[in-house]
């Protein structure tokens, strides 16, 4: 079976979608900040809790990046997680910026108008 992985700012695959205890779908990291956000703690308890990461696992096998699983897995605190997604999301939307360049990224704001 081959393992399919996407790249950080793109959805995962359909059958790696992470259905919420609230019935909310995450589809990638934006939609999982968003969520934190929204999240009660109790229910951030329900998905990390003692050996237990919910997040962290999804982040392995959605995104195949064993570094973030490392750093998502370590974070207990829901707080810090929304922090540390934040600044990845920023630091690869940063890379996209520097290798599309700035007349692609414009065009691209231009178009959403």
């Amino acid at each position: 079976m081959e393992i399919k992985c996407n790249g950080i700012l793109n959805d995962v695959l359909p059958e790696d979608f992470l259905e919420l205890g609230d019935g909310r779908i995450v589809r990638n990291l934006r939609d999982l900040v968003i969520a934190l956000e929204r999240m009660k703690e109790e229910d951030f308890r329900l998905h990390v809790y003692g050996e237990q990461n919910d997040f962290a696992e999804w982040v392995l096998e959605g995104y195949c990046d064993e570094n973030l699983t490392k750093k998502i897995f370590a974070v207990r605190d829901k707080g810090k997680m929304i922090k540390l997604l934040r600044k990845v999301l920023n630091k690869e939307e940063g890379k996209r910026f520097e290798k599309g360049g700035k007349k692609d990224v414009l065009r691209k704001i231009s178009e959403m108008r």
